[in-house]
C-alpha cells in the first residue's frame, strides 16, 4: 500500500500558479503611481494592481483590469488587449472560475493571433491547457501544451518552449504517466541550462527529484528537492518554495517517516499559499496535513482538514482535489475500523475516478476495499472485489508480456541490422580491395603503355 499511496501524494505539481506575493503596501503603491502615468505603462500597472487585488478581493481583481481594457481602448492601445485579456484569464483561473478562464483566455488568443504576439499567443495556450488539466480534461489540455510546444519552436522563443514542456510534464506527473513526464522534465533541464537560467533550472531538478522518489531514490530525490528549495529562498520564488515545502513535506512523511518535519514543510506551504490566495494549492496541502493527523490517529483534526480540503476543491470545481480529499477520508475511517463508511467513500472516489479518468486511484481504492471486505468478514464482496483485482492484474500482465514481445522483436531486429552491418562492412572491405587492385592493374598498365610510348618516340627519331 506504501508504494501505491504515493501515486496520491505527488498530485501537487499541477497548482496553478501566480506571479507574485501581493501585500496592501503594494497595492497602496501601484494606486499611487497610476495618477502620474499615461499610455502603455498606465495600462501595464492597472493590470499589476488587478493581480494584486487577487488575494483581497475578485471583485475588485476584475473590476481593475476592465479599467484597463477601457483606458486601452480609449488610448487606441489595441495591442494590449491581450495581455490584458491573459490577465483576467489567469485571475479567474487561480480564483477557481474555470468557465470565466476559458472565456477570456480565448478571447486573448485571438487578440494575440491578430497582433501576431507568439509570445502572448504561448502563455494563452499554455494557460488553457492548465485550465483543462484542472478540470481533469487531460487530452484537451495536451493538445493546447503540444500547441504552445510547437509554436516556440517555429519562433526560437526557447524560454517559451521550456515553460511549455514543463506544464506538460506536471500534467504526466499528476495523472502517473511519471517516463512521458521525465522526458519533459529532461527537455525543460536542457532548454534552461542553455539560457543559463539557474532559477527554472531548480525547478526543472525538483520535478526530476519528484521522479527519483517515485523510483525508490529517496536519498537522491531529498537532495535535489532541498537544493531547489535552497534557490528558490534565495531568489524569494514564492509560487515554488509552496510548491517544494510541500513535497518535501511528503517525502519526509511517506518515507523517513518523520511527521514533525512533515508538518513543519507542510506549514510552510499553507502559508505561501494562503498569502498567495492558491485556492488550488491551499486545497492539496491541506488534505496532506490530514494525512499526517490521520496516520497520528488524530482523527477529528484529519477530518477538519480533510473537510476543508474538500470544501474548497469543490467550491473551484477541483476535481481531483475531490477525488483526493474523499479518498484521503475513506483510509482514515479505514484506519479508525468504520470499515462501512469506509467503502461508502472508496464507492465515491471508484465512480469519480471512473468518471474523470484518473485511473492511478483505482488500484489503491480496489486495495482499500479488499481490506475493508476482510475486516468485515463479507467474503463474497471480499472474492467479488478480488476479481476486479485479478482482471487488473491479468491485464498487467498482458502489458508486460506485450512489451517483453516487443523488446523481443526490438532485439531481433537489432541482431538482423546487426548482422547486415557486417554483411555490408564486409562487402564494402572486399569492394575496397577489388577497387585497390583494379587501380594498381590500371597503374601498372598505364606504366608499360608509357614506357612503350617513349620507346616508339625514340625509335622514330631514328
Amino acid at each position: 500500500m506504501k508504494k501505491t499511496i504515493r501515486l496520491l501524494l505527488f498530485m501537487l505539481l499541477t497548482c496553478a500558479g501566480v506571479s507574485a506575493q501581493p501585500s496592501q503596501a503594494k497595492i497602496d503603491s501601484l494606486i499611487r503611481i497610476l495618477s502620474t502615468q499615461s499610455g502603455q505603462e498606465r495600462v501595464l500597472t492597472l493590470i499589476q494592481l488587478s493581480e494584486a487585488y487577487r488575494e483581497i478581493s475578485a471583485k475588485k481583481t476584475y473590476e481593475t483590469a476592465d479599467s484597463a481594457s477601457r483606458y486601452a481602448d480609449e488610448a487606441g492601445l489595441n495591442n494590449m488587449q491581450g495581455t490584458i485579456l491573459l490577465s483576467i484569464g489567469k485571475s479567474a483561473t487561480i480564483l477557481g472560475d474555470y468557465p470565466m478562464a476559458l472565456d477570456y483566455l480565448g478571447k486573448a488568443v485571438k487578440a494575440f493571433e491578430k497582433s501576431e504576439n507568439f509570445k502572448g499567443l504561448i502563455n494563452s495556450n499554455i494557460s488553457i491547457a492548465n485550465v483543462y488539466k484542472n478540470m481533469a480534461e487531460y487530452t484537451e489540455a495536451d493538445k493546447f501544451y503540444i500547441k504552445a510546444i510547437h509554436l516556440a519552436q517555429e519562433n526560437s522563443l526557447v524560454s517559451h518552449e521550456a515553460a511549455s514542456e514543463l506544464n506538460r510534464g506536471n500534467m504526466f506527473f499528476a495523472i502517473g504517466d511519471y517516463t512521458r513526464a521525465m522526458e519533459s522534465y529532461q527537455a525543460t533541464k536542457k532548454l534552461y541550462e542553455s539560457l543559463n537560467d539557474s532559477g527554472r533550472l531548480a525547478s526543472s531538478l525538483s520535478n526530476i527529484g519528484l521522479i527519483y522518489w517515485q523510483w525508490n531514490k529517496n536519498d537522491l530525490a531529498l537532495e535535489m528537492l532541498l537544493r531547489s528549495k535552497d534557490i528558490f529562498e534565495e531568489k524569494k520564488n514564492y509560487v515554488e518554495l509552496g510548491k517544494i515545502y510541500n513535497n518535501i513535506g511528503r517525502l519526509y512523511h511517506q518515507d523517513f517517516h518523520d511527521t514533525t518535519k512533515a508538518l513543519e514543510y507542510y506549514q510552510k506551504s499553507l502559508k505561501i499559499r494562503e498569502e498567495i490566495g492558491n485556492q488550488l494549492g491551499i486545497a492539496v496541502v491541506l488534505a496532506n496535513i490530514g494525512s499526517v493527523y490521520r496516520d497520528n490517529q488524530q482523527y477529528e483534526k484529519a477530518f477538519e482538514y480533510f473537510d476543508r480540503s474538500l470544501s474548497i476543491s469543490r467550491m473551484i470545481g477541483y476535481k481531483e482535489g475531490i477525488l483526493l480529499g474523499t479518498f484521503y477520508s475513506g483510509m482514515a475511517y479505514q484506519k479508525k475500523k468504520n470499515y462501512e463508511k469506509s467503502n461508502i467513500l472508496m464507492d465515491s472516489a471508484y465512480n469519480m475516478s471512473k468518471r474523470y479518468g484518473i485511473n492511478n486511484y483505482l488500484p489503491m481504492i480496489n486495495e482499500a476495499k479488499l481490506n475493508n471486505y476482510a475486516a468485515l468478514g463479507q467474503y463474497p464482496e471480499f472474492l467479488a472485489e478480488f476479481k476486479e483485482y485479478q482482471a487488473r492484474h491479468e491485464s498487467l500482465k498482458s502489458e508486460v508480456d506485450e512489451l517483453r514481445f516487443s523488446e523481443l522483436e526490438a532485439r531481433n531486429e537489432a541482431e538482423r541490422t546487426k548482422k547486415t552491418l557486417e554483411k555490408i562492412e564486409s562487402e564494402n572491405r572486399q569492394y575496397q580491395h577489388q577497387m585497390i587492385s583494379r587501380n594498381s592493374l590500371i597503374g601498372f598498365l598505364l606504366l608499360i603503355i608509357f614506357a612503350l610510348t617513349v620507346a616508339v618516340v625514340a625509335q622514330n627519331k631514328k
